[in-house]
């Protein structure tokens, strides 16, 4: 399960996930999965900042601090990010332009094969993250950010259906095309 920063994370009934998924959340919603097992930030400021420094499970991340483990996003023959999930090259992920699909990648490295999309919003209309804009220089998305993630999620959508990864979108409003759309509780029964 991915634990993103969207608003409708919030909303989420997480509480009873526990114990009941493996998660990796991305930046501060770790403050709302406190017992996740991994936490992904991609932002190098983010981490700067002490944002993770209380998580006390795995911390990764593609910026080099202590005691988080890194990775490296994958590069095409132009020096360009790659922006699909990148299979053959552990600890090599695609961009997909943010933490959440830097996540999934990384779900999917693990060797997850069915998983749910939390907070992933892919939209900014309803606020930016569920604990309201970053402060202190931390960028925030905007529309044209909230754009390059719907593209990224929904072109990677079929790519890991084709390898019997069933990926499942569990907030209701968000603007993400590609997965089937499912109700949390329900998922974690099914």
């Amino acid at each position: 399960m991915i634990v993103a920063s969207g608003p409708s994370a919030a909303e989420a009934p997480l509480a009873e996930i526990e114990g009941r998924a493996r998660i990796i959340a991305t930046n501060n919603s770790w403050r709302l999965v406190p017992f996740a097992d991994a936490l992904y930030a991609s932002d190098d400021h983010w981490w700067r900042t002490g944002a993770g420094n209380e998580f006390q499970g795995l911390k990764i991340s593609r910026s080099e601090h202590p005691g988080v483990h890194q990775v490296e996003l994958a590069l095409d023959c132009r020096g360009l990010f790659v922006d699909g999930i990148v299979f053959d090259e552990p600890g090599v992920i695609g961009s997909g332009g943010g933490s959440g699909f830097q996540a999934l990648n990384l779900a999917v490295q693990f060797g997850a094969t069915r998983i749910a999309l939390v907070g992933l919003d892919a939209r900014v209309d309803r606020g930016v993250h569920w604990h309201g804009p970053h402060e202190g220089g931390l960028s925030n998305p905007h529309e044209g950010t909230a754009e390059l993630w719907r593209v990224a999620m929904d072109r990677a959508a079929p790519v890991l259906a084709e390898r019997g990864i069933e990926v499942v979108n569990c907030s209701a409003c968000s603007a993400l095309q590609g997965f089937r759309k499912m109700d949390l509780s329900e998922w974690l029964g099914g």
